[in-house]
């Protein structure tokens, strides 16, 4: 598997290409497994979303950890197809875990929009793809306030290969059916190419609606826009703000009501991690950028106990090994506070970001050093790594 392709695009979201590019090649010990996203349950513990390896190829995994030791407490595996993987879970509003991604369900044939429920032991309760016959992939998955009022999925979806790939938001209800389905995007302006629209997270809206995030406008040769959509509790848009080239790759209300993003800003020849805060309007409060002498692309942001900023993500500036992962702290308004990188010789990245209520990080990502892993550390509130595990 060529890991240029990783560093390209700077995460496992662009996984299906690679995995189908390597599947029938000896596969290498690397790029074999992943931690996409991983969120707290409600005993404290984490719920880790990602990719893993089996008999049949390459399958999406649940991994419940145990938060105090990094334990593996039970791992699950859905093999539905050639090709699958989770790049975000949550705790469903039923009990147990719900996570999307993408099923691919043949050599050549084009991903769908996978989402799964399981029970609190990681036991599948029900697995439902979305998309029809389109090509499309889901993101993020935000559970409704009203636990009895299903779930939100956003991702994108592409209708034919010269078709343009729009966003794609889909309502559910708690059985899996479809209550609404939504596609937004702008028409290409070169006959010669297709747009590239994409939302990669989502929150819910003070008052109602949502709000996404993640790249417009963008072609196959790059060039997307950070942008910021606001949609009704029924899906329709209301207003779309763009930022700059990059990527929003997380969303997230704040403490006073307003709005943050996070993710890689590519104005300049570097890609490097940003953060920008907007109010509810879409208007940018202030942006910061994290300027290092080489590549560093951002993940998911969070706001944190303190009223503060942190963000995961990638590093090749810092550290032992071609990436590492990236952990950086903000203050209220954006300004730097420390900034620690995690891994080993080789690529390590990271995509999934959580705080305890003791103020202690844990990261998830993968890890290329020495094997082919799972990466899962803990940190306490200044950065500094309690422990790390690799897991298979």
């Amino acid at each position: 598997m060529n890991r240029l392709i990783f560093l390209k695009v700077a995460f496992a979201f662009t996984l299906i290409v690679s995995l189908n590019s390597c599947k029938d090649d000896p596969i290498p010990e690397e790029y074999l497994r992943s931690g996409n996203s991983v969120a707290l349950t409600s005993d404290g513990n984490l719920i880790i979303a990602g990719y893993n390896t089996g008999a049949g190829g390459y399958d999406a995994n649940l991994i419940l950890a145990n938060s105090l030791t990094g334990d593996t407490i039970w791992s699950k595996s859905f093999a539905t197809s050639y090709v699958d993987a989770f790049y975000n879970a949550k705790k469903a509003n039923k009990g147990g875990y719900i996570a999307t991604g993408f099923s691919n369900r043949a050599l050549g044939a084009s991903p769908g929009t996978i989402v799964v429920i399981t029970d609190n032991a990681g036991k599948l309760v029900q697995s439902a793809v979305y998309g029809g016959s389109n090509s499309s992939q889901g993101f993020y998955v935000l559970p409704h306030s009203n636990s009895d009022s299903g779930y939100l999925v956003t991702g994108w979806i592409q209708k034919t290969t010269r078709a343009d790939r729009d966003i794609y938001l889909l309502k559910l209800n708690n059985d899996g059916s479809v209550k609404w389905e939504k596609t937004y995007g702008p028409a290409g302006k070169y006959s010669s190419d297709t747009t590239f629209d994409a939302a990669y997270s989502m929150a819910a809206a003070p008052g109602g609606g949502y709000y996404l995030t993640g790249s417009l406008k963008g072609y196959s040769t790059g060039g997307g826009r950070i942008f910021l959509m606001k949609v009704s509790s029924k899906g329709d848009s209301l207003w779309t703000k763009t930022y700059g080239y990059g990527i929003g790759f997380s969303v997230t209300t704040t403490q006073d009501g307003n709005v943050a993003i996070g993710g890689t800003s590519q104005a300049t020849s570097n890609s490097e991690i940003t953060i920008l805060k907007t109010d509810t309007a879409g208007n940018i409060i202030w942006n910061k950028i994290y300027s290092q002498p080489g590549l560093e692309y951002g993940s998911t942001l969070i706001q944190t106990i303190d009223g503060g900023y942190a963000i995961t993500g990638i590093t090749n500036s810092k550290g032992s090994g071609n990436d590492d992962v990236y952990l950086i702290k903000t203050n209220q308004t954006g300004d730097l506070q420390w900034d620690n990188y995690f891994g080993g010789s080789n690529v390590d990245q990271g995509f999934g970001l959580v705080q305890n209520s003791n103020q202690e990080f844990f990261i998830t990502g993968m890890s290329n050093s020495d094997g082919s892993y799972i990466f899962l550390n803990k940190t306490d509130n200044a950065g500094k790594q309690i422990w790390v595990k690799y897991i298979k």
